[in-house]
């Protein structure tokens, strides 16, 4: 196995180079403006917690911080240096030069909550750092590392006082005789700053007690002497400087490959190294052009921030921020546009997995965030507008292609061709979104997935339009399979809430869900199994292709701490490695799953190696018990769809996986409770398992009281 580079810093050095490549990309000159909005939204967010995150590394490992730190640091500066201006690599300089407890620190801070000041009377835990008192003054007086909390410094008063344990908060409140402090944390410093703000100061003078004013004549409140008297008691504190720490971000952005914003990738790599994780041994060839250029390198940055930002937004909650998020991504699009407009006039060809680490792949994600936001706020023409222009390029994003023209055609059906428009300009849209939903099924880009859903709307749109029905479209011949159905009887003890998991019991009076309480009835039936969606066949794929996952392809395993190739999610994972599965496919079909399984168990269960998919959790005589279930012939057939679209079939399972190993019979449940139905990619999957040969069923369960909870 290659390892990377370790090497020393100084070593290193030496090779840096000041050269900077081309840039291939111009995208959003404007990304400040926005970028300005978007910490605006993200600052919005909850932010109550104290609560430094939990230190994953006992003590006795403290010093692997600093050395693993160093190890991202020289990697990315061997090959990748160029992607780093003079003044960063004058930074990486002044950190070599400081005192190794000084860099201890500094990494053990980095590691922390960020943003956030830090008491230096909770750094006492760190027993690799020999004198605490000694780097902290170091960082301080570096003026770009850390800042040192001051009267000089502008701070918030919230900020200050969440520092602050509830003990603290009471003795401090008994300072300044205010009353009435209980309940929690956040408020408690509410009725601290309400009180403070409501009090005015006093002045005790030759002439009497008056009311104390500032210069400038106004009346000072007591709020500005509980600041004061907040730093005085929390004592020294520190805090990361803002831009330095984004440096290394930077560093460790390059060094994972990130594909997400993430500030504790650090320890990713430290429980690695402890043996709390323990990834696959392969070969490492890391590539220098992942980034072709500085500039896009930081335009990348940028977008993985604003995509975070965003998904926050879409995750709680988007109605309240509707017009925010409108002010971040109508930028990305205008940006987003001219950026396709420029690669189609430069013609670069990269492979595609390659392409994820770009900004424009990140913009095409937003973009089409953005369309939903368009339809949000009623804004169709506009939406349209957008689907349209991520439909007219075909490089980024391609599983998503069905799913555009399915939105694109709605709009096309539903508010363009209305019921209040004339008969005219209906029929027109409804034509047009009838050819919307051929041209979908006919473009090949189009994943399988979003078929049968283009195939309902184009039946029902030839129903409206009173097509001939000599005309019409015939979908029989690609119909999908259907399940058997089967009833279980069971009783729920919740009531039935939308969104929610209901509350049932089964056969030993224990609360479950209703996939387990269907379970339980399958096991009455002579059937064992899981509530595993996909889980246990996910486990038996990674089992008998765990070598072929982890096969030396050039430039697909760029660190040591991945559990899969970076282009297992792309189409290109089938093809560069197609001998390989088709011969393991053969050997499958010949009878030696058990071997195969058997092999990668006896070499990596005892170090529990990490694998997309593998479940260590389960017991192997299951495991082939199950495989040899399902048979030779059906496992092969499941295990080309995983080799070929392993994105796309991640998801859709059904809910139970069952084997009767005296009947050597293997089936798949799937459960449905009140106002559920069968997703498209759920109906796709059993359409596949069907084909295999393998048992579906498709389960209903009905209240032991007679009300039938779905009707299916």
């Amino acid at each position: 196995m290659s390892t990377l580079p370790s090497q020393p810093l100084s070593s290193t050095a030496d090779r840096i180079s000041s050269e900077s490549r081309s840039n291939l990309l111009d995208i959003a000159s404007q990304t400040s403006a926005y970028l300005k909005t978007a910490g605006q939204l993200a600052n919005s967010r909850q932010a109550d917690e104290d609560i430094i995150m939990e230190d994953p590394v006992p003590s006795k490992f403290g010093h692997l911080y600093l050395d693993l730190f160093m190890l991202a640091l020289s990697t990315v500066l061997e090959l990748e240096s160029h992607l780093f201006d003079d003044s960063e690599i004058r930074i990486f300089d002044q950190f070599k030069a400081l005192s190794e407890d000084s860099k201890k620190l500094y990494v053990r801070l980095f590691m922390r909550r960020r943003n956030r000041w830090i008491r230096t009377s909770t750094l006492g835990s760190y027993r690799e750092i020999e004198n605490i008192a000694e780097a902290y003054g170091d960082l301080i007086s570096s003026k770009i590392f850390c800042d040192g909390l001051n009267s000089n410094i502008p701070v918030d008063i919230d900020e200050i006082l969440m520092l602050f344990g509830i003990d603290e908060l009471k003795q401090l409140a008994k300072q300044f005789n205010f009353t009435g402090f209980r309940g929690t944390k956040k408020d408690m410093i509410d009725k601290l700053k309400t009180q403070s703000d409501r009090q005015t100061c006093l002045d005790w003078s030759h002439n009497g007690l008056s009311l104390l004013y500032d210069k400038n004549g106004r009346k000072q409140h007591r709020s500005l002497k509980l600041l004061r008297k907040s730093l005085e008691l929390l004592g020294p504190c520190i805090r990361l400087c803002t831009m330095t720490a984004a440096v290394f971000d930077r560093v460790h952005l390059v060094f994972y490959r990130a594909d997400a914003y993430n500030e504790s990738s650090l320890s990713k790599l430290i429980l690695a190294k402890i043996s709390k994780r323990n990834f696959p041994k392969y070969s490492v060839l890391r590539s220098s052009d992942v980034f072709r250029g500085r500039a896009e390198l930081l335009q990348y940055e940028e977008a993985l921030r604003i995509q975070d930002v965003v998904d926050q937004a879409f995750d709680n909650g988007l109605t309240a921020q509707l017009s925010a998020v409108y002010e971040i991504l109508e930028p990305i699009y205008s940006a987003w546009n001219k950026a396709i407009k420029k690669e189609r006039e430069i013609n670069v060809d990269r492979d595609h997995y390659l392409k994820r680490f770009s900004a424009v792949y990140i913009y095409t994600r937003l973009v089409y965030k953005f369309a939903l936001v368009l339809s949000r706020l009623g804004k169709h023409l506009e939406a349209h507008e957008v689907y349209t222009a991520l439909l007219a390029q075909t490089d980024y994003r391609q599983g998503k292609r069905g799913d555009w023209y399915q939105r694109k055609a709605l709009i096309e059906n539903r508010y363009f061709g209305g019921p209040e428009k004339d008969d005219k300009e209906r029929k027109f849209w409804k034509r047009q979104a009838l050819l919307t939903c051929e041209n979908g099924l006919q473009d090949q880009k189009t994943h399988l997935i979003y078929h049968y859903d283009l195939q309902k709307r184009i039946v029902r749109l030839e129903k409206e339009l009173k097509v001939l029905p000599r005309d019409r479209h015939i979908f029989d011949h690609v119909a999908l399979k259907e399940p058997v159905k089967r009833t279980f009887y069971g009783r729920r003890i919740s009531n039935t809430v939308i969104g929610k998991k209901g509350v049932w019991v089964d056969d030993r009076e224990n609360e479950c869900s209703v996939e387990e309480m269907c379970l339980s009835n399958y096991r009455k039936l002579g059937w064992q199994g899981y509530h595993t969606e996909g889980g246990l066949l996910k486990t038996i794929f990674a089992y008998l292709f765990y070598d072929i996952i982890f096969l030396p392809v050039p430039f697909v395993f760029e660190t040591e701490f991945q559990n899969a190739p970076l282009d297992l999610a792309t189409d290109a994972f089938y093809f560069s490695r197609a001998s390989e599965i088709n011969h393991r496919l053969a050997d499958i079909q010949n009878g030696y799953t058990r071997d195969i399984i058997m092999e990668t168990y006896e070499r990596e269960h005892e170090r529990q190696t990490e694998c997309v998919g593998l479940d260590w959790r389960f017991d192997i005589r299951e495991i082939l018990e199950a495989a040899e279930c399902i048979g030779n012939s059906p496992l092969s057939v499941l295990c080309r769809v995983f080799s070929e679209e392993y994105q796309y079939r991640g998801s859709g399972l059904p809910d139970l996986f069952l084997w009767n190993y005296e009947q050597k019979k293997s089936l798949f449940s799937e459960v449905k409770s009140e106002n559920d139905r069968l997703s498209d990619t759920q109906r796709l999957w059993i359409d596949v398992l069907i084909n295999a040969g393998v048992d579906v069923e498709l389960c209903a369960a009905i209240d032991q009281s007679g009300h039938l909870e779905t009707e299916i």
